[in-house]
């Protein structure tokens, strides 16, 4: 149980710095709400994507999917990445009040 917690943790304080140091991807269009997208792959910490994977939800993908859907700047800013909708599988807020978005 100590190991789970200790996991637990150790994920918790991985995303809390990544907010403090990633920064924001610039805006591209017209929406002025700044994002971050992060790849599962690109994740080291075995604990952080567990819990990404965790909170990956059928409901909880669509619900994040269907607001990105909902805002036509940011999709457009999206694909500009080459990132399809379909795969953005997390989301979370960043300290500064964007977004951070998990690719699988």
């Amino acid at each position: 149980m100590e190991a789970i917690v200790k996991r637990f943790y150790t994920a918790f304080l991985a995303v809390g710095l990544i907010t403090l140091i990633g920064s924001s991807t610039p805006a591209l269009g017209q929406s002025a709400k700044p994002f971050k997208v992060l790849y599962l792959s690109d994740i080291s910490n075995h604990g952080e994507k567990a819990l990404i994977r965790t909170r990956a939800t059928k409901s909880h993908v669509a619900a994040i999917q269907a607001e990105i859907n909902g805002d036509r700047a940011l999709v457009s800013q999206l694909r500009a990445m080459n990132i399809q909708i379909r795969n953005i599988i997390g989301a979370d807020r960043a300290m500064n009040g964007g977004m951070i978005y998990y690719v699988r």
